[in-house]
C-alpha cells in the first residue's frame, strides 16, 4: 500500500518520515509491482532547494517537486527544521543510502532500469553489472537549451517504452535532472503510455556507489 509511509509537511513538501530507507524500498517495490498507470517520482530537495522554492512561488520545477511520489528529507537541515517545527521528522533519508539497497532489488527482481548519468565511466559500470539496463550519457548542456532537452527525452522515453523500463534513475544535478524528467513525464503522457514508471532524481549517488567520490564520515553527516 502506496499510502503506508508516514509523510511530514515542511514548506508545502510531503517529506517522508520513515525509520530507515529500506522502508521506503519496500513502498516502492510494491508501488512499482501494482500496475498502477502512472509515471511517479522520487526527489531528494536540500535546505537550500526548499528556501529557494520558498521565495519563488509557482515555477514549473516547484510545482513539479510538490507532485512527487517520494520526498526524502536527505540533509540533516531539514530534519532539524522538522523538529524546530514540531514536526518530527524520524530519520535522515539520503538518495546515496536508498540506491543501494532499492538497486540490489531491482537486480533480484530482474527488473529493466534506465540510466542518466553524468560520464561514460559510470555507464561501463553499470553495464558491467547488469544486464537488465540501457545508459544515456548525455553532452553537456544549459538549463536553456530546450531543444536538446527534448530531444534526449525523446530518446529516453523510446527506450523506456521498448523495454517497458520501471525505473528511471537520473544523476546530472539540480535542475538539469528536474528539467529532464518534466519533459520525460511529458512525453509519455502525449504517447498514451500507461506502464507505471518512477524517476528517481538522485545527483551524484552512482558515484558514490562505486565508490567514484567519497561522502563526508557518518559523525559530519549527521553534524
Amino acid at each position: 500500500n502506496v499510502m503506508s509511509l508516514q509523510r511530514i509537511i515542511i514548506f508545502d513538501f510531503d517529506f517522508i518520515s520513515a525509520a530507515s530507507v529500506n522502508d521506503v524500498v519496500a513502498d516502492i517495490m510494491a508501488h512499482v509491482n501494482d500496475n498502477a498507470a502512472s509515471a511517479d517520482f522520487l526527489i531528494t530537495p536540500n535546505a537550500y532547494q526548499l528556501v529557494h522554492f520558498a521565495e519563488k512561488k509557482n515555477t514549473a520545477i516547484k510545482h513539479f517537486y510538490e507532485h512527487a511520489t517520494y520526498v526524502l528529507p536527505d540533509g540533516m537541515p531539514i530534519v532539524w527544521l522538522g523538529k524546530m517545527l514540531k514536526k518530527d521528522i524520524q530519520h535522515r533519508l539520503t538518495g546515496s543510502d536508498l540506491f543501494p539497497v532499492l538497486w540490489q532489488e531491482i537486480k533480484k527482481q530482474n527488473l529493466y532500469t534506465t540510466f542518466i548519468l553524468p560520464d561514460n565511466n559510470i555507464s561501463h559500470l553499470f553495464q558491467r553489472e547488469y544486464m537488465q539496463c540501457s545508459c544515456f550519457v548525455p553532452d553537456f548542456f544549459s538549463v536553456g537549451d530546450e531543444q536538446y532537452i527534448s530531444t534526449l527525452a525523446a530518446s529516453v522515453v523510446d527506450d523506456i517504452i521498448k523495454n517497458n523500463a520501471r525505473f528511471v534513475f537520473l544523476g546530472l544535478g539540480f535542475p538539469k535532472q528536474e528539467l529532464l524528467a518534466m519533459q520525460m513525464e511529458t512525453q509519455l503522457k502525449e504517447k498514451g503510455y500507461d506502464k507505471p514508471v518512477l524517476f528517481l532524481l538522485l545527483g551524484a549517488s552512482f558515484e558514490f556507489y562505486f565508490g567514484l567520490k567519497k561522502r563526508a564520515p557518518v559523525f559530519f553527516q549527521k553534524s
